[in-house]
């Protein structure tokens, strides 16, 4: 009734013991779930891409907008994800995508946090948990939203990002700026 969010301190890392050192056992990340640490695009892609074993920019581009349907499947929604892509191959995640002949295979080891996020289809992760703030408060202060992004979820490295979705949701009419640095509530986010 109230989905209640599990402690962090269930999802520490079980460990065996071999005779070669201690080994981890990777904790298993439900499908309508993401964690901490990373930008959930980049951890969707991820683990699509291990899962499959390989991808083509078009399955991936599919699992995002259409199956998962965490971004619009419009010209937005496919520019955003290939950017994704673009920049896990060849950006500062460089090294997280590997590319084969026309397909990506997963790379260098994605790591992320222990605190596990649920994710819904039809919203997009950041505009999800940045209305959800809002609707608890009600007027919320710019460093507000860079602090819940940034420093508690840990899903953005710089503040561009917490300003392009700001800006989009003052657009699409979700939140009104009151003044330079406050952002008032004003109608739900709609799945698209």
């Amino acid at each position: 009734m109230y989905n209640p969010e599990p402690d962090p301190r269930y999802q520490k890392p079980e460990k065996i013991v071999t005779f070669e050192g201690e080994i981890e056992i990777p904790t298993l990340i439900p499908d309508d779930t993401v964690t901490t640490g990373e930008n959930p695009f980049v951890q969707i892609i991820y683990r699509f891409v291990k899962r499959r074993e390989s991808a083509s920019l078009e399955d991936i581009v599919r699992h995002v907008t259409t199956e998962k349907k965490l971004l619009p499947h419009n010209q937005y929604g496919i520019a955003r994800v290939t950017a994704i892509v673009n920049h896990m191959h060849d950006g500062i995640l460089g090294g997280l995508l590997v590319k084969k002949g026309n397909l990506y295979a997963a790379g260098v080891r994605l790591k992320t946090g222990r605190r596990l996020v649920r994710i819904y289809s039809g919203y997009d992760p950041f505009e999800y948990q940045i209305m959800r703030y809002f609707e608890a408060k009600g007027v919320i202060s710019r460093e507000e939203v860079h602090n819940l992004i940034m420093d508690d979820l840990k899903w953005a490295r710089n503040g561009k990002l917490v300003e392009f979705y700001l800006k989009k949701l003052e657009k699409q009419g979700n939140i009104k700026k009151l003044d330079k640095e406050w952002f008032i509530f004003k109608k739900a986010l709609e799945p698209f």
